[in-house]
């Protein structure tokens, strides 16, 4: 029984010391990271040798802003792993592919994140902005229709459908959604411009 007892302290022991270690791995991590000191930031974490999903989410946020995309693409796909579930990792995934204009597999983590989130604002606006950069107008009005049953007056996605809408050359419904979008924000070169080519 005593070596049980014994047994059970020194894990519980082990336990504490970690989850210690890691809130002072985090603490100086934030402080360097403050300073701008990346590299230190990286290697308060790394020097604890812990696994987990924290870490990895971190990490690769670190290494997004250290410009290594390829291991911040690495730590990302990491904390995916550890929590399979996560709209926060592949929102965060999405930062080194798109520095690297991996714009393939920045459609796809989105597409894993509306499927997460089927009305995750963010996810579908930006598929549709995405579709829409490729002309493909009927896959990015549908994305963006998602966001504007959840908020019809928001400016982007507005604007957004407008355009989608005159690319399709469906230049009445168009109007009404870039007015809309004025209406939002009256100083809108952008929104003016697209009131322009009707």
């Amino acid at each position: 029984m005593k070596k049980i007892i014994v047994c059970l302290s020194l894990v519980l022991c082990g336990f504490i010391l970690k989850s210690q270690s890691s809130e002072l791995a985090f603490s100086k991590s934030y402080s360097f990271e403050y300073e701008t000191q990346y590299a230190k930031a990286i290697t308060a974490l790394t020097d604890i040798r812990i696994d987990s999903y924290q870490i990895n989410l971190r990490l690769g946020w670190l290494y997004y802003l250290s410009k290594d995309y390829v291991k911040a693409e690495q730590f990302y796909k990491k904390a995916i792993a550890l929590e399979p579930t996560s709209i926060e990792a592949r929102f965060g995934l999405v930062l080194p592919l798109s520095a690297a204009s991996n714009w393939n597999s920045v459609l796809t983590t989105y597409l894993e994140v509306v499927k997460l989130d089927p009305n995750n604002s963010i996810a579908n606006y930006r598929v549709a902005s995405i579709f829409y950069a490729r002309k493909d107008y009927v896959n990015a009005k549908a994305y963006v229709s998602k966001v504007l049953k959840l908020y019809p007056f928001d400016y982007d996605s507005n604007l957004l459908s407008g355009k989608i809408l005159l690319g399709q050359s469906k230049n009445v419904d168009a109007k009404k959604y870039i007015t809309k979008a004025l209406e939002y924000n009256p100083q809108s070169e952008e929104a003016k411009a697209a009131l322009k080519k009707l």
